[in-house]
């Protein structure tokens, strides 16, 4: 078993998944003008519609692991991936275009677990952690890749746009080629299934909100250029792809950040979420956007392979991709929910400008590193009592 070729192939397959709904994003300008009848909100769907079909397939996709091979759901997925990629740029109406992004949803659904799921079955240890944060480079990797060719094709058409989804050809060449078979062996002869930890939720949890913001920058920043006079469809493609390209730094360092940082690695992360919004959110030229979203993705970039990897060393191999779909389900969700909930903000503000929403994310991102570092001080405090009684009763005893 060659793991170098097994890397290669879950790597392809990690090209192509997180960034997948939003990589016509520099596009929406383009289209928004191609469908004169359609509210901004319903554009920004064919970006977070995708997302909320992920959800539901996620689970069927774990579902399916226990009766065939991890190999075959992969490839049902990316058909599915393929059809509703490229179908959408041969509509003539708003309503077909969503319909193939959900079908490109159900596809994304099929795969991601998987995906991230075969990294355990395969590698342990450091080179488990390692292997996870190259997923992740290769998330954002894919992503760069994605947005530049869309801002490209976008500037011809916004329906040669969707043409960036053939990519998905190749992973399903170097998949065939090199991914050995897996089928999850699970416990469900015995009518015993065991229940997920209380913590795995809670790295949803984390992980739907750091998404819920994250989001914002696909899905607003060809408005954000349009509103603001800075810049094209074209522009709005190269600042997108500066943050998946820092989150593919941010991935390949990971094994070194973290050893470097330890336990102030994940607010470390979230700061710098919070830096990226704030230097958007006061900028009026393109090379400080680029900045800010750099600063940004590296953050993001961080932060994502490393909830994977502790919700991966949480669970039994058994439950991998149980965990891994409750957890990715919160990814995708909060995709879906980001138009929605920053849109509703900016009304609720009486500011709907992206302006605000950059800024009120850079707040908000900004209070949670504040809590995070009152809660590592009580902790703090609170080992440093335990270690003092404990001392007293040596000393006693």
């Amino acid at each position: 078993m060659n793991k170098r070729l097994i890397k290669a192939a879950i790597l392809s397959v990690s090209l192509i998944t997180v960034m997948a709904g939003a990589a016509v994003s520099p596009a929406l300008g383009n289209i928004a003008l191609a469908f004169p009848d359609s509210s901004e909100t319903t554009v920004k769907l064919i970006l977070s519609l995708p997302s909320i079909m992920i959800i539901p397939f996620i689970f069927v996709s774990s579902y399916l692991t226990s009766r065939y091979t991890k190999k075959h759901i992969l490839y049902v997925g990316m058909i599915f991936y393929l059809i509703g990629g490229i179908g959408g740029g041969l509509v003539s109406t708003m309503e077909l275009l969503l319909f193939f992004r959900a079908i490109l949803g159900i596809g994304v659904g099929l795969i991601m677990p998987i995906a991230t799921s075969l990294v355990a079955d395969f590698f342990d240890g450091e080179e488990r952690t390692a292997t996870m944060g190259l997923v992740s480079a290769a998330n954002n990797l894919g992503g760069v890749v994605l947005f530049i060719m869309s801002g490209i094709l976008a500037s011809i058409s916004w329906r040669a746009t969707f043409g960036v989804y053939i990519l998905v050809i190749v992973a399903m060449i170097i998949v065939f080629l090199y991914l050995p078979q897996v089928q999850e062996s699970q416990n469900k002869r015995d009518g015993v299934k065991a229940r997920l930890p209380k913590k795995i939720y809670l790295y949803g949890a984390g992980m739907l909100f750091i998404i819920l913001a994250f989001f914002s920058i696909p899905s607003n920043m060809a408005f954000f250029m349009l509103q603001e006079g800075i810049g094209d469809s074209r522009n709005a493609g190269i600042v997108i792809s500066i943050s998946t390209m820092a989150g593919f730094v941010a991935g390949v360092l990971l094994k070194r950040t973290t050893a470097f940082l330890k336990s102030y690695y994940m607010v470390t992360n979230i700061f710098l979420l919070s830096i990226g919004f704030f230097i958007i959110g006061m900028s009026n030229h393109v090379v400080m956007i680029g900045i800010g979203v750099g600063v940004m993705g590296f953050g993001v970039g961080g932060i994502i392979p490393t909830v994977f990897d502790q919700v991966s060393r949480q669970v039994p191999r058994t439950q991998t991709v149980q965990a891994m779909a409750v957890v990715t389900s919160m990814l995708f969700l909060g995709q879906f929910l980001s138009p929605i909930i920053l849109d509703s903000i900016g009304i609720l503000f009486a500011n709907p400008t992206v302006r605000f929403i950059y800024q009120f994310l850079a707040i908000s991102t900004f209070l949670v590193v504040i809590g995070f570092l009152i809660i590592s001080l009580k902790n703090r405090k609170t080992v440093a009592k335990e270690v003092v009684i404990e001392q007293k009763k040596q000393v006693i005893g």
